[in-house]
């Protein structure tokens, strides 16, 4: 789940160019040589990121469904390192994630191994500098962040919503929407 993200959302939603400070060989930023001795390691580190997809969405849900609960600050649900997160709507395609992170075509499915395929989930995407190290599809039961903030990505600081009371869910418990303050 270690890829560079090349291209970046702007506040308008368009894209900035790759950053010209990570050097690009062979497209994986690993030489020929080196490559096929990393590679391995590179598939161990993307199969643990991986195990615990959902972890966060869980989190999540756990803290806005506390008792009283009146904000949710983002970096308290999550146990990894990250310095922006991008949001996606429920169906967008794991390739318009991709594009949007500046992950390239033939890592897209490691990097984003789950898309939305139904109103309920959505997708976040954790980045550290220029890298993706979190992806998981989020249910929308444990707080729906739709419709999305304009202003992506967001970092830690910036990523605190207000829990606002919405009407019910299916299974009659409170529908939690969270609004950027």
């Amino acid at each position: 789940m270690f890829y560079n993200a090349r291209r970046r959302l702007n506040t308008a939603g368009g894209t900035s160019p790759p950053s010209s400070s990570a050097a690009i060989r062979n497209g994986s930023g690993l030489s020929r040589k080196s490559g096929a001795i990393q590679l391995p390691l590179l598939l161990g580190l993307v199969t643990i990121g991986c195990s615990d997809a959902g972890g966060v969405s869980k989190s999540i849900g756990r803290i806005v469904r506390d008792e009283g609960a009146q904000e949710l600050r983002l970096a308290a649900a999550t146990s990894f390192e990250w310095d922006t997160v991008y949001l996606f709507s429920p169906y967008t395609p794991r390739s318009t994630i991709c594009e949007s992170l500046g992950v390239q075509v033939k890592y897209c499915e490691r990097v984003v191994p789950q898309e939305s395929t139904d109103d309920g989930v959505m997708s976040l995407a954790f980045l550290s500098g220029s890298r993706v190290v979190h992806s998981e599809l989020h249910s929308r039961s444990n707080g729906d962040f739709t419709p999305l903030p304009t202003n992506q990505p967001i970092s830690p600081q910036a990523a605190v919503f207000r829990v606002v009371r919405s009407g019910e869910a299916a299974d009659g418990s409170a529908w939690l929407k969270l609004v950027l303050k």
